[in-house]
């Protein structure tokens, strides 16, 4: 297992991502696998329309795009929004291998498929490697692995059933999820709270854990009272700006943080090729453009698209420095 760097303190553990390393023949079953399984979740409608994670046709463009279309159209019409964002800690860590298995079976795989995903998850043993140095072996003991082919698709079939029950406008991608409730009575706050207690109740029951200083509530509309919501008895926190699945949010839904942000990364990488490549030959600076800077750009561009003169003159000025 590689310890990949995510943010924060580089001295403290919980700030590094545990990517396993397969073997070659064990990634290619693997790819076979989540085809069939993959087919099977398709034909059958078994995951929720509103996990966009891992799913064909559905990405962080969709995900944004359907949900904050509700809550623009929801602002524009001078109506409240109150938008939680919750946050599972250590969500592909932590799932409960016979749990898991429960899930499998009860979202209908057959058994072949569930026996073989028992053995390739039971009895897994692990080792971290950092700079060549490597620890002692340890059991694995729950959690599905990251960097696995299947990973991803079996943590969304053992989550599916989060939105069960939930009032509220509910949007995942993986782990990541959103509520969001029109708030024009008291009768929306209790509802919205009381979808909170479900989550709570359901994290409990599939021994998941939140991480409460992540979870957040996001105030839109100018006549927003701003009440208080609570996670497993635990006041949730304010925010008048996120990064949801990459992309800057403000209580306004103003696009201008987020603009400013992406020309912002774009000119960084940009600024590291000239210095470190010193041909100007076209042949070469293009496919490092392209590759390397125009993602920041064009990252789910779609939904946050500049309308304001200035912001788009921010982000013209990186490609007008790439061409010079």
């Amino acid at each position: 297992m590689v310890p990949i760097f995510k943010k924060g303190l580089k001295f403290v553990p919980g700030n590094y991502r545990p990517v396993s390393l397969t073997s070659v023949a064990g990634k290619v079953f693997e790819g076979l696998l989540r085809d069939n399984i993959q087919e099977f979740i398709g034909r059958y409608n078994v995951i929720g329309k509103n996990q966009h994670g891992f799913m064909k046709h559905r990405s962080c463009q969709t995900n944004l795009i359907t949900f904050y279309e509700e809550v623009s159209r929801s602002i524009d019409q001078g109506v409240a929004v109150d938008v939680i964002y919750l946050d599972f800690a250590k969500a592909f860590d932590t799932v409960p291998h016979k749990r898991l298995l429960f899930k499998l079976r009860k979202n209908g795989l057959d058994e072949n498929t569930c026996s073989w995903i028992e053995n390739w998850i039971k009895d897994r043993v692990q080792k971290v490697v950092i700079n060549g140095t490597f620890s002692r072996w340890t059991p694995v003991v729950s959690g599905v692995p990251q960097g696995s082919v299947i990973g991803p698709i079996l943590f969304n079939l053992f989550i599916n059933e989060l939105e069960i029950g939930i009032e509220s406008h509910v949007s995942v991608f993986a782990d990541d999820t959103k509520l969001g409730k029109v708030i024009q009575c008291e009768q929306d706050v209790t509802s919205l709270q009381r979808d909170l207690d479900k989550l709570g109740d359901w994290a409990l029951k599939w021994q998941m854990r939140f991480n409460l200083d992540k979870c957040k509530v996001m105030h839109f509309g100018v006549k927003n009272t701003q009440v208080i919501y609570t996670l497993n008895g635990t006041e949730l926190g304010k925010s008048k700006q996120e990064k949801d699945l990459g992309i800057i949010i403000d209580f306004k839904l103003s696009n201008n943080v987020q603009c400013q942000t992406a020309a912002a990364k774009a000119s960084k990488v940009l600024a590291c090729i000239k210095r470190g490549v010193h041909s100007r030959d076209e042949n070469i600076i293009l496919p490092l453009y392209k590759s390397m800077v125009r993602p920041h750009l064009e990252y789910a561009v779609q939904f946050w698209a500049p309308v304001l003169k200035k912001d788009i003159i921010s982000l013209e000025k990186v490609q007008r420095r790439a061409t010079k």
